[in-house]
């Protein structure tokens, strides 16, 4: 694995630490109200007192960009983890004890790869409401397929590998087998995957928000600030440049953190 890889794994793990700190302890942080109206400093550019500018109303938009990251992370986290725990579950299932159990998820996987998955979000949305139970639940009850696939054969193959057959003739459980041994060593697949994940729920997460389909006003979502600042781009190049690049930075980190992962899974398997 290559040093320059390692070394943007490290930045892209401090940012993204650095990011979660900032987001958790916002509202102890020395930032302005992020809902608090200015017309005084509407539309003021980058400076020493408003690091990325302010908005129409004079609102502060670091302050709403670090605010906006709770929503937008909190949704990304919660959804990864139940796409991929869902994913990890079926693929595990189907891959090790096969039969009907890999009928039933080879039959649930074609059965939601088939669903038109970004329009089926935003029906859900549309019919139920955005809020971020919601969209944790649609989001992460549908983007498991991709996770369950790969499991599923990466078990089908350890499945046959000499420690498994051993510890089945030694009368090992099938469920300390599958859930212990075999969990131990799709640990770098599931990390890639689960970074994966995370980059396409936070890509979808912002492109929902930017349609006015995620959580609605005042609390503000990267996605939101970023349609906010299309309309006064000419004349207010900040507004969606400041959340145009966190949200490239954030999803580069995911993204890193994914190759990273996928390469260590690749070693391993040699």
């Amino acid at each position: 694995m290559s040093k320059f890889l390692l070394w943007l794994k490290r930045i892209s793990l401090c940012y993204l630490i650095l990011l979660l700190l900032f987001v958790l302890f916002a509202g102890k942080l020395p930032l302005k109200d992020p809902l608090a109206i200015n017309l005084m400093h509407a539309l003021h550019p980058p400076s020493v007192n408003f690091l990325a500018g302010t908005d129409h109303l004079g609102r502060d938009i670091f302050s709403r960009l670090i605010f906006a990251g709770k929503s937008t992370l909190v949704i990304t986290v919660f959804a990864t983890v139940l796409s991929i725990t869902i994913g990890v579950v079926m693929g595990i299932g189907a891959g090790f004890l096969g039969g009907v159990w890999r009928i039933i998820v080879d039959f649930c996987i074609d059965l939601f790869w088939s669903l038109p998955f970004i329009v089926f979000v935003i029906l859900i949305v549309a019919i139920l409401g955005a809020s971020p139970i919601v969209l944790i639940f649609s989001i992460g009850g549908i983007n498991w397929v991709t996770s369950a696939r790969i499991i599923r054969d990466e078990t089908a193959s350890l499945k046959k590998q000499g420690f498994i057959l051993a510890m089945q003739a030694f009368g090992f459980r099938n469920s300390k087998i599958a859930f212990v041994h075999l969990l131990t060593n799709l640990k770098p697949t599931i990390l890639s995957l689960s970074a994966y994940a995370a980059v396409e729920v936070l890509i979808l997460e912002s492109g929902l928000s930017f349609l006015g389909l995620s959580i609605p006003p005042p609390q503000p979502t990267w996605g939101g600030l970023l349609a906010d600042g299309l309309s006064y781009f000419s004349s207010a190049w900040w507004m969606p440049i400041a959340p145009t690049i966190i949200i490239i930075i954030t999803i580069g980190s995911f993204h890193v953190l994914a190759r990273y992962h996928e390469k260590a899974a690749i070693n391993l398997n040699r």
